[in-house]
């Protein structure tokens, strides 16, 4: 990187992501700072301690240096403190640097944070923008333990975001193979304990009584299919659309205000 070069806006995005690259620990966060196009400082998450990306590129500079910049960070900025965290937000630390402009590369997927840190930042005449396509899909693979955010393979345990329209999903049966299944989650209600799963018309069935995915051995022998399930904690539901040939089963394991908490595990009908 030369510290003397005026690199386009494409170019700033690109080291930022180069930056959040070299992070250890998931989710990835690069950050470039840049007044006219010269880069002024970088910074990556778990560069300093358990800092934000956002934060070390910042508190490299100046007060000057950090007034009227432009900040290029590839993940949404922070609204609320996280569990041992003793410093401030990201997106209050942007409002109070007085940086004139963030470009993010995608927005936070943890619904509490989700379009939030982007509204404070606006609402503090922040201009804000985005990195383009390419980059922002380039961003979503690398940012997150999990990959992409709405893509399932094989089994495992996820938390979601399920807010205003709910989330779509789709399971893969592996890596390797190209077998799908879509699923939805929508209308949660953690204070009436319940969250609606969706899929194709007749995909659901109920997996009354069973409490654990080892007592399912034959997934027709539940009656009742339907495009949409009503799970409550712990419940378990097998989704297997018309002529599709597996299965998955998802356990609802956890609500929480916008959040939801599940596993799944895909199987062979054989």
């Amino acid at each position: 990187m030369d510290a003397s070069r005026a690199y386009s806006k494409t170019d700033l995005m690109r080291l930022a992501i180069e930056e959040h690259l070299k992070c250890t620990q998931f989710p990835r966060v690069g950050a470039v700072v840049t007044k006219d196009g010269i880069v002024l400082s970088t910074g990556h998450r778990g560069e300093r301690g358990n800092l934000h990306a956002e934060r070390i590129a910042l508190e490299k500079l100046s007060e000057e240096d950090c007034r009227g910049a432009t900040v290029y960070t590839t993940l949404e900025p922070c609204v609320a403190l996280h569990d041992g965290q003793t410093v401030g937000s990201c997106a209050e630390l942007l409002v109070e640097s007085g940086v004139a402009e963030v470009v993010i590369g995608v927005l936070d997927p943890n619904a509490t944070i989700y379009s939030q840190g982007y509204r404070k930042l606006l609402e503090n005449n922040i201009a804000v923008s985005f990195f383009n396509r390419k980059l922002r899909a380039a961003v979503e693979e690398e940012t997150f333990d999990v990959g992409r955010v709405d893509k399932l393979v094989g089994s495992g345990k996820r938390r979601v975001p399920v807010v205003h329209s709910g989330i779509e999903l789709t399971v893969h049966f592996s890596e390797s193979d190209t077998r799908t299944i879509p699923i939805s989650w929508r209308t949660l209600q953690p204070m009436h304990g319940f969250v609606d799963l969706g899929s194709r018309n007749g995909a659901i069935r109920v997996a009354a009584g069973v409490r654990d995915f080892g007592d399912v051995t034959d997934p027709k022998v539940f009656r009742f299919p339907s495009h949409y399930a009503r799970m409550t904690q712990g419940m378990i539901a097998i989704v297997q659309p018309e002529g599709c040939t597996f299965y998955v089963l998802i356990q609802l394991l956890q609500l929480f205000d916008s959040d939801i908490l599940f596993r799944w595990e895909c199987r062979n009908d054989r």
